[in-house]
């Protein structure tokens, strides 16, 4: 499974979907964003997707729109039971979801290997 984006990459890394933001929200139309949003959820939801890992290693920095978005994939696949983790955060990035205490919902891992390794130990 893969779906191109402007704005994300999206693939399949053993048996973990990976989305990984190609930058911060103010780089692309508002319009553009939504949609691709839109379809990476559904495609979370048809897929029936439950270990996500969310890549943040692409930008030092994220704003509350990402953010925003990015807890949305998390939720969507946390409501089919499954888990999301974080991994590639910037020392800035770590601060600010501790802040937001999305820390608390989503776990963080140094590594895309560390994370996908962390989901593969879940049951399911």
């Amino acid at each position: 499974m893969t779906i191109n984006t402007n704005a994300f990459d999206v693939s399949i890394q053993r048996h973990a979907v990976v989305i990984t933001p190609l930058g911060d929200t103010l780089s692309y139309r508002e319009v553009d964003l939504q949609r691709e949003a839109g379809e990476i959820k559904d495609l979370l939801k048809e897929k029936e997707v439950l270990r996500l890992v969310l890549d943040l290693g692409s930008s030092n920095y994220f704003g509350s729109n990402m953010i925003g978005m990015i807890n949305s994939f998390g939720l969507q696949v946390k409501e089919q039971g499954g888990q999301m983790v974080i991994c590639n955060a910037s020392d800035d990035m770590e601060a600010i979801l501790k802040v937001m205490k999305l820390d608390t919902l989503w776990t963080l891992y140094p590594t895309q290997a560390k994370a996908i390794k962390a989901l593969r130990a879940m049951k399911g």
